[in-house]
């Protein structure tokens, strides 16, 4: 009897543990093991420029295989992403101003109450000025009564009015005449059936939603890089990391990447719209996005530096001095139709070869 529960026993566990294996084996099948992926070098593309001044744009084929891009999306998604702190994407966004005057008004609401000061709406008879009712009774309480209002508040605040110091720069002729770049007609509103710039229907704008990648996304692609740039991860230095969420509506304005190198990766393309647009090139290129492929292009350039000027504050690793290219400046399509997500990886290069051409460093050209 000893003997027959001690084999029995024994056979018990040895069934044990093969299921304990076959279920092991089934796990591994369905998480995504983007350790695997390949490091197959993507087929790269010049995008042909006309003048030796604009940037070095590549097109990327194959960065990953579908399943590769399931997979990355399968870990995105079983994520809690992060927005981003880096960037003020909500910017032109109607509901973040409401949600910043409710702040804005629970800040005062004490001395409102108390009658130290009027209510933010009161003797305001300008429709244009409501807008601004609730600014402007922070801004009279801090200043007429600093002590009623605390340090925390007084960044909170701050932080709202450089928010809104940066739409009006968008709204100015400078700023205007970037913004027309990107706008689509129906974005526009129509006076006596001429079309202008002027009369952007700024409700109408709503940015991509930025998130930071994952660590563990982060971490398995970096093989990328190295079969794209000569020197790879040891000469270039991702300094920032996002994915960019995009539904239907929403676009990207014109902006100028402060990098030297940013790796754009489509993961999910949308139906209609949502190109990735090149405007001051001659002519202007509207990149379409497509699963699984990319762009490769250069936001910096080398400084040509006057005999009698001195070194500046553009000093690099790397040797030589590198400044914005204008030219790269781009935006994202509005999305039309459908959504688009895209991975973005700014590439900061700290090599130490003297970079004359950045068309140089690329593995293939």
């Amino acid at each position: 009897h000893v003997l027959l529960l001690s084999s029995l026993h024994s056979s018990h566990h040895v069934v044990l543990q093969l299921v304990y294996f076959i279920i092991l084996l089934l796990l591994l099948s369905v998480i995504p093991n983007i350790s695997s992926f390949s490091a197959l070098a993507p087929k790269i593309l010049p995008i042909a420029t006309n003048h030796e001044d604009e940037p070095t744009i590549l097109s990327l084929s194959n960065i990953f295989t579908p399943k590769e891009v399931d997979d990355i999306l399968q870990l995105i998604d079983s994520s809690l992403l992060t927005p981003t702190s880096a960037y003020q994407e909500d910017v032109f966004s109607k509901e973040a101003w409401d949600a910043e005057d409710a702040i804005l008004r629970n800040i005062v609401q004490p001395i409102v109450e108390d009658g130290t000061i009027p209510p933010p709406n009161q003797n305001n008879n300008n429709d244009s000025s409501e807008k601004e009712a609730a600014l402007r009774s922070f801004v009279h309480a801090v200043t007429h009564h600093p002590d009623r209002i605390t340090e925390d508040d007084i960044i909170i605040g701050a932080n709202i009015i450089q928010r809104r110091e940066a739409i009006e720069r968008w709204k100015s002729d400078e700023g205007l005449s970037i913004m027309k770049l990107s706008m689509d007609y129906d974005m526009m509103k129509e006076e006596e059936g001429d079309t202008t710039i002027n009369n952007v229907d700024w409700d109408a704008i709503s940015l991509g939603k930025r998130y930071e990648v994952p660590s563990e996304v982060l971490d398995r692609i970096q093989h990328v890089i190295p079969t794209v740039l000569k020197g790879g991860t040891s000469s270039w230095t991702t300094i920032d990391a996002t994915i960019v969420k995009y539904q239907e509506g929403d676009l990207q304005v014109p902006h100028i990447d402060p990098c030297d190198a940013t790796l754009l990766i489509c993961l999910q393309p949308c139906i209609e719209g949502g190109s990735t647009c090149f405007p001051l090139l001659d002519p202007p290129r509207r990149l379409e996005n497509t699963i699984g492929d990319g762009y490769l292009f250069f936001s910096s350039q080398e400084v040509t530096m006057d005999d009698d000027q001195d070194d500046g504050d553009n000093s690099t690793q790397g040797g030589g001095e590198r400044e914005r290219n204008l030219l790269s400046l781009h935006h994202g399509g509005r999305v039309l139709k459908g959504d688009k997500i895209v991975m973005q990886l700014m590439l900061e290069y700290n090599g130490d070869d003297d970079v004359q051409a950045w068309h140089d460093e690329v593995v293939t050209l």
